[in-house]
């Protein structure tokens, strides 16, 4: 059987529409991996008191997970301290394609930190260093599963060769597997005003991905599935960075922050996809795992803080108040190395990808043993806006749309916790929601059937995804 193409009730050439350029050689998944999964942008992870005050300790300090905000916090520690930290996380996709949406939902229990500070030297001298090392933990796994749309119609070749009705029975989305960081970081402390810090991290990625496509004939029922080229994947990557940031006290109660950290770079990359190959004839021949190594580099950020911290009424109550602004610079990021031209990869990120910014604020109240704490933060999506033109069915005019590929990000949180001496313990539960578009289109295989679909359409077909995400996070630890 002959290689088979899409054929649309429209009988337009196919052709993937990016704003006033037109390419076929983007590839949407590499883009996607890069902004969602090797960056951190989308990390959700830290101990239950930073993540109850919505991540927003870049002034304030004192915490081990606030070293992934600005490092010189760690100079702020008075004690030693060892942590450890578990969740259960469960996040919901709602996708929509045309007039059908399908929900899928995923839970899972981690241990997304352990964290340790050994605080040197005594209070009485002007200069004291303290030492700090966290290990973090992040699952990747998330599904977005397209249903049926009847609106996604067309003629194909049916079992027996004649032309037949087939429409979408649905589009999938896999992800699986996990990121980790050790990070190392040096802290000092300066008269109690100035505080320093530097950090160094090593990162492992490891994650499955895969997309696949099912048609259905409206005649005989005749179900199709495929696999889009160079998919399923597997990728496994080290990464490194490092940070370095200072904190100054303006007067007691008030402090600044300011911290810089490097983009992550990637090497060695091992990238191994399926591709399906076909002869001069288009017969689809067979398929084969390609390897490749290559590396790639996420987005710097800059973060600037501001905290107040002081007793209010007596010394059994206090409130503290930290406000973060995070600046990251996606431009920065890139594909390099292995055999694969990634030009038209990178030419997306020039082109449409643009600084996003992060604006978080947390609040903290004492009151003897028991703290409570709030948080929110904001993100901006990384893509600009009229970036795709596309339409959500074959009949509709194609339009431009926000958040492609990575969306606006809300966070809401709420903690509380409690000190038993040398001990204590936190809570915290997080609310995240975040919307955005991708697009069904490229090369489709089946080589079983020795057939295959392609959509690269000149108006590709958009699909919107409404992501939550709720995490439930306890920290025990002991201060010595």
């Amino acid at each position: 059987m002959n290689k088979k193409k899409l054929i649309c009730g429209l009988g337009l050439l196919a052709i993937f529409q990016i704003g006033k350029a037109q390419t076929t050689q983007f590839y949407p998944n590499d883009v996607s991996d890069l902004l969602n999964l090797y960056g951190d942008q989308s990390s959700s992870s830290g101990t239950a008191r930073s993540i109850g005050m919505g991540g927003s300790m870049g002034a304030l300090g004192g915490d081990i997970s606030a070293v992934e905000t600005n490092p010189a916090g760690l100079g702020i520690f008075r004690n030693s301290e060892a942590s450890l930290t578990m969740s259960v996380s469960s996040h919901k996709n709602k996708a929509s394609m045309g007039s059908a949406s399908n929900s899928t939902t995923n839970t899972n229990f981690n241990i997304p930190g352990v964290g340790f500070v050994l605080a040197l030297g005594q209070e009485s001298q002007p200069l004291r260093v303290n030492l700090g090392v966290n290990y973090s933990y992040q699952r990747l796994d998330n599904d977005v599963y397209f249903g049926k749309n009847k609106n996604l119609s067309y003629l194909y070749p049916g079992a027996n060769g004649d032309m037949q009705s087939y429409s979408m029975e649905n589009y999938d989305l896999y992800t699986n597997g996990y990121k980790s960081k050790m990070k190392f970081s040096l802290g000092t402390n300066y008269m109690d005003r100035f505080y320093f810090g530097v950090g160094l991290d090593w990162q492992y990625l490891n994650v499955d991905r895969n997309s696949t496509y099912a048609q259905r004939s409206s005649v005989d029922g005749e179900y199709m599935p495929f696999n889009e080229q160079l998919t399923p994947y597997n990728q496994e990557a080290n990464g490194f960075g490092l940070s370095v940031g200072v904190i100054g006290k303006v007067t007691p109660e008030i402090r600044l922050g300011i911290a810089y950290h490097s983009p992550v770079w990637w090497s060695n990359i091992n990238d191994y996809r399926w591709i399906y190959n076909f002869d001069e004839s288009n017969n689809v021949i067979g398929n084969y795992v390609y390897y490749d190594r290559n590396k790639n580099t996420t987005a710097g950020k800059l973060v600037l803080s501001g905290a107040y911290a002081s007793n209010i009424i007596n010394d059994d109550n206090s409130l503290a108040f930290n406000v973060d602004f995070l600046n990251y610079f996606n431009n920065n990021m890139n594909f390099g190395g292995g055999d694969i031209d990634y030009r038209l990869n990178n030419n997306f990120i020039n082109l449409y990808t643009k600084n996003s910014q992060e604006y978080r604020a947390g609040l903290e109240y004492r009151y003897k043993e028991l703290k409570l704490r709030a948080g929110y933060s904001y993100m901006t999506s990384p893509v600009k806006d009229k970036t795709i033109a596309g339409s959500f069915d074959l009949n509709s005019d194609p339009v431009y749309v926000k958040n492609y590929l990575a969306g606006a990000k809300n966070k809401f949180s709420l903690g509380v916790g409690y000190d038993m001496g040398p001990f204590f313990a936190d809570f915290a539960y997080q609310y995240i929601k975040s919307d955005y578009y991708t697009s069904l289109s490229g090369d489709f295989f089946n080589p079983s059937q020795n057939t295959n679909v392609n959509f690269s359409l000149e108006n590709p077909i958009l699909g919107k995804v409404q992501y939550t995400q709720n995490n439930f996070v306890l920290t025990l630890g002991m201060r010595f």
